[in-house]
């Protein structure tokens, strides 16, 4: 009895070991280029919850050659040409679903730092893409 209780004991540590990391990642984010033409390009950047509601997504584009931002219904942005501020107080991104948002700009290779926010906090790591 005492080996079953200290065996179950140890399985539930190694899970929280194994989740804790997981849950410290946050979002999953991606960037794929839309269309490109007469110097600029579309890019999108798509961002899947994983373990909670996401209400603000925030780009960092080093380079500064974001020219225009395109946010999904339901969201504003607000751009400065090197940060880019998305936010929701009624769509969320929920956990399991994904929204993408749209920059247009000079430099579609642009190396680009994301970060998530939930209703009141930073939520996850950031991203670099």
């Amino acid at each position: 009895m005492k080996r079953s209780i200290w065996t179950i004991h140890l399985a539930i540590c190694l899970a929280i070991v194994l989740t804790v990391p997981a849950l410290a990642a946050g979002p999953n984010v991606t960037k794929s280029v839309a269309g490109e033409g007469d110097g600029s390009a579309v890019v999108v950047i798509r961002v899947t919850a994983t373990d909670g509601a996401i209400y603000g997504v925030n780009i960092k584009d080093a380079s500064g050659s974001i020219n225009d931002i395109i946010a999904p219904k339901g969201w504003v942005g607000i751009s400065s040409g090197k940060d880019v501020i998305f936010r929701t107080g009624g769509q969320p991104i929920r956990t399991g679903t994904s929204t993408s948002f749209r920059l247009v700009t000079t430099n579609k290779d642009a190396s680009l730092s994301v970060s998530f926010r939930d209703e009141r906090s930073t939520v996850g790591d950031t991203k670099s893409l």
